[in-house]
C-alpha cells in the first residue's frame, strides 16, 4: 500500500482556492455541440427509469447493512448490457491504515456488497459514473411507507430517492441509452457511500488504482445537498478533522480542612488557561491557514477552584495539500512540547488528542478543465441555465477518484428534497433531464 505522500496527482487537480471559485461559465470548445437528442432519448425511457427506481426503493439498503439484495437488482439490470460485472464483499477494517480511511458511522465491518460494471469492449480513453446504493436511516415522521414508492404530482417519495437511489437508476438507464446510441459505454459503479465511503468508495477506488484502468474522468451521480439539483456541481470537497483535546492540570493543597476552595490559585495548574493558550499557539502555527471552530468547552467543576481538567472539542476545515493525518501529527508535536514546557518538577500537565467525528481529506477538480466545460455545456443545453460550482461540501466521495486516481470527478444530481429527513423526494422531470445530461456528458467526453 502506498504511503500518504505517494498518492498521485495530475496537474489539473488544483488547490481548492482556485477550484472552489464560482466562476462565470465559459463557452466550450467549438468542436463540442450538445444536442437535445439525449433529452429525447431520456424521455423515451421515462417509464423504465421510474419502474427501476420504484424497484430499488422497495428493497431496503440502509447505511450499515450489506445492501446485497438491492445490488442484485443492479446486477440484473447490468446483465442485459455488454458489461463484465464485478461484485465484491468489502470490509472497512482492511483499510484502517489507509491515509484516506474514515471510521464508518454507524460502526460495523460488513461485509458490504459493491458492484462495478466494466464494458466488455474498451477502446481508447475510458470514463465512469458511480453512485451509492445505501440510504439514510429511517427518521421519525414519515407520512408514507419509506419503502413503498409514492408519486404525488411530479414528486417521487421514498427512502433513498434523492440520496442516492435516483442516482443509481439514472446511471443505469443512461448506460442503456448510450448502448442503444452506439456510444462507448462508461464504467458504472453502485457502491456504499454513506458514513465516509469506507464501506465502498474507498475499497473500490483503491483496487482500481492498482489496475490499468485507463479512466480519464468520473461523474458522481449524486446531487449537491443544497437541494438545487443541476444548478450546482460539486467539483471540490473540503477536508475536515473533528478533534477533541483533553487536558489535566492540578490544584494546590487546601489551606483549610474540608475546603477545596481554600487552596491558593497560584499553586494550581489551570488546564483551562493552558488549553486556551495552547489553541492560540496552534492557530498561529499548525493551523495558520486552516479554519478552526471551537464548538464545545467543558472544564472545571468549582467556581472557587482552579480548573484542573478541561475537554475542548473543535473542528478543522482545510483544503490544498493538508491532510487530516499530517494536521493531527503536527498538532501532537506542538502539544507535547507545550505541555513539557508548562509542567513543573512537582506537577505535570497531561493531554490526549483524539478524533471524534469526521476525518476526511480535501479534493478538487479543475473548474476550467475540458471535462468540466463539457459537463457544464451539457447542463446548460438541457436545463437552459448555467450551473455553478458548489464548494462548501465535505466528506464527499468525489475525493476518492481525485486523490487515488488523480483524475477529475464531478458530482451532479437531480432536484430533490428532505435529505436525511422524513418524506425524502426527487423531482421526476428533473431526474429525466439528469439522464440526458449523463448521456450527453459521457458522449462529449468520449468525442473530445
Amino acid at each position: 500500500m502506498r504511503k500518504e505522500n505517494q498518492i498521485p496527482r495530475r496537474n489539473f487537480v488544483k488547490t481548492s482556492a482556485k477550484a472552489m471559485a464560482i466562476l462565470p461559465f465559459l463557452p466550450v470548445l467549438s468542436s463540442i455541440n450538445p444536442s437535445n437528442k439525449a433529452l429525447k432519448q431520456a424521455e423515451k425511457h421515462r417509464k423504465e427509469l421510474i419502474d427501476l427506481l420504484e424497484n430499488l426503493i422497495r428493497v431496503q439498503s440502509i447505511e450499515g447493512e450489506s445492501a446485497a439484495n438491492a445490488q442484485e437488482l443492479v446486477k440484473k439490470y447490468l446483465s442485459k448490457l455488454p458489461y463484465l460485472i464485478e461484485e465484491s464483499a468489502d470490509r472497512p477494517s482492511l483499510y484502517k491504515e489507509h491515509p484516506e480511511y474514515m471510521t464508518p458511522n454507524p460502526a460495523g465491518d460488513g461485509p458490504f456488497t459493491n458492484v462495478v460494471g466494466w464494458p466488455k469492449e474498451q477502446n481508447g480513453k475510458q470514463f465512469a459514473m458511480f453512485s451509492h446504493i445505501d440510504t439514510h436511516s429511517i427518521e421519525k415522521g414519515w407520512s408514507t411507507d419509506p419503502f413503498e414508492p409514492k408519486i404525488i404530482g411530479n414528486k417521487f417519495y421514498g427512502l433513498g430517492t434523492s440520496d442516492d437511489k435516483a442516482g443509481v437508476a439514472a446511471m443505469l438507464v443512461s448506460a442503456t441509452i448510450l448502448e442503444k446510441m452506439g456510444k462507448p459505454l462508461p464504467v458504472v459503479m453502485s457502491l456504499h457511500g454513506k458514513g465516509g465511503g469506507g464501506r465502498g468508495s474507498l475499497p473500490v477506488f483503491e483496487r482500481i488504482r492498482n489496475t490499468d484502468h485507463n479512466l480519464n474522468a468520473i461523474l458522481y451521480v449524486h446531487p449537491a445537498e443544497t437541494g438545487r439539483g443541476l444548478d450546482d456541481i460539486k467539483n471540490s470537497v473540503q477536508g475536515i478533522a473533528d478533534l477533541q483535546l483533553q487536558m489535566s492540570g492540578w490544584r494546590g493543597t487546601p489551606l483549610e480542612i474540608g475546603s477545596v476552595d481554600s487552596a491558593k490559585w497560584d499553586d494550581g495548574g489551570s488546564a483551562v488557561d493552558q488549553c486556551l493558550e495552547l489553541l492560540e499557539i496552534l492557530r498561529e502555527t499548525v493551523y495558520k491557514d486552516v479554519l478552526v471552530n471551537i464548538g464545545i468547552i467543558d472544564g472545571g467543576d468549582r467556581i472557587g477552584s482552579v480548573a484542573d481538567k478541561v475537554t475542548v472539542t473543535f473542528r478543522l476545515k482545510f483544503s490544498g495539500n493538508h491532510t487530516w493525518k499530517a494536521l493531527v501529527d503536527d498538532s501532537n508535536k506542538v502539544i507535547k512540547e507545550f505541555v513539557a514546557a508548562k509542567s513543573t518538577a512537582e506537577n505535570s500537565y497531561t493531554f490526549e488528542l483524539k478524533s471524534v467525528g469526521y476525518m476526511t481529506n480535501p479534493g478538487a477538480a479543475d473548474w476550467e478543465s475540458t471535462e468540466s466545460k463539457i459537463l457544464r455545456s451539457s447542463i446548460t443545453d438541457i436545463m437552459g441555465k448555467e450551473p455553478t460550482a458548489y464548494p462548501n461540501h465535505y466528506a464527499g466521495d468525489i475525493r476518492y477518484p481525485i486523490r487515488l486516481l488523480g483524475i477529475p470527478a464531478y458530482g451532479i444530481g437531480s432536484l430533490g428534497g428532505n435529505f436525511y429527513l422524513p418524506d425524502e423526494w426527487v423531482d421526476i422531470d428533473d431526474l429525466v433531464k439528469l439522464v440526458a445530461v449523463l448521456v450527453d456528458t459521457i458522449s462529449g467526453w468520449g468525442n473530445n
